[in-house]
């Protein structure tokens, strides 16, 4: 893959939040209205519900971690005309906007994952929605997609509330992909609308197999090729020797240490 070198923020990056380009400010002000539009309009075809206690994971390969971002790490689109208050326990509000109530923030996942499901922890009247956007910024010129959206409700009440994404959406590259969150503020300015923070649901995703297989005894149709050659591309085996993995034979406590400590990145602290 060539390296292409950047002077600027990706192209999302400036239409999202119009922080290091205020010459496109207009231009994404508009841009952003028509994202948001289309993410508003999807999130009312999936109603988002109130997470309770149930939803919570356990531990395993089977339930998904949580990328927290908290409000401050939201900037408004036009950052000398957005104005923000707190209430003193994290939640922060919008009191006054040039932009149109735009505010967003960049999501940062690791390589190799699928989003399943999105949520926000808020606080509303009974008056005034917020609109969450998750985009894939598409960078290079490549066109923005829209991960998943939520519409928050009139509970009059502060809660978390989360949606899906149907089939999950499956991020594999940071620099050519990069997310953004955004918010569109579409209720009162008063304080009785108001977020803590987002929350991006992912579990994390085997490689896939490759067409040729690495060792010998492990060919394509092994029902362990897949796993196998996600451990030999990622430097934890060079297998048993001779062009083997020796799928069958037990592992020593010593070879345990070395998949482990290759595998977490474990390493003593200098």
């Amino acid at each position: 893959m060539k390296f292409q070198p950047r002077l600027a923020l990706p192209r999302a990056a400036c239409l999202a939040a119009a922080l290091i380009c205020p010459a496109a400010a207009p231009a994404a002000s508009n841009r952003m209205k028509e994202l948001m539009a289309r993410a508003r309009a999807e999130a009312l075809t999936r109603p988002a519900r109130v997470a309770t206690a149930a939803d919570a994971g356990d531990f395993g390969v089977n339930d998904d971690s949580t990328l927290a971002i908290d409000a401050y790490a939201f900037q408004g689109a036009q950052s000398a005309g957005d104005q923000f208050g707190d209430d003193g326990n994290g939640y922060r509000f919008l009191e006054a906007t040039t932009s149109g109530g735009y505010i967003a923030a960049a999501v940062q996942l690791p390589s190799g994952v699928r989003i399943d499901n999105i949520g926000i922890s808020v606080c509303s009247g009974t008056t005034g929605t917020l609109t969450l956007g998750l985009f894939d910024g598409g960078a290079f010129g490549d066109p923005i997609t829209l991960v998943g959206s939520l519409t928050t409700g009139l509970l009059d009440m502060c809660y978390i509330q989360t949606v899906s994404i149907p089939g999950g959406f499956e991020h594999s590259a940071n620099q050519e992909h990069p997310l953004y969150a955004v918010i569109h503020w579409e209720g009162p300015l008063d304080g009785t609308l108001k977020f803590n923070s987002i929350a991006v649901y992912y579990r994390r995703l085997v490689s896939p197999a490759p067409a040729t297989a690495t060792f010998n005894d492990v060919p394509t149709n092994h029902p362990f090729f897949q796993y196998v050659e996600a451990l030999a591309a990622s430097g934890i085996t060079a297998g048993c020797g001779n062009g083997n993995f020796c799928p069958d034979q037990p592992l020593t406590r010593g070879q345990m240490a070395v998949f482990l400590s290759k595998a977490l990145g474990l390493h003593w602290p200098l």
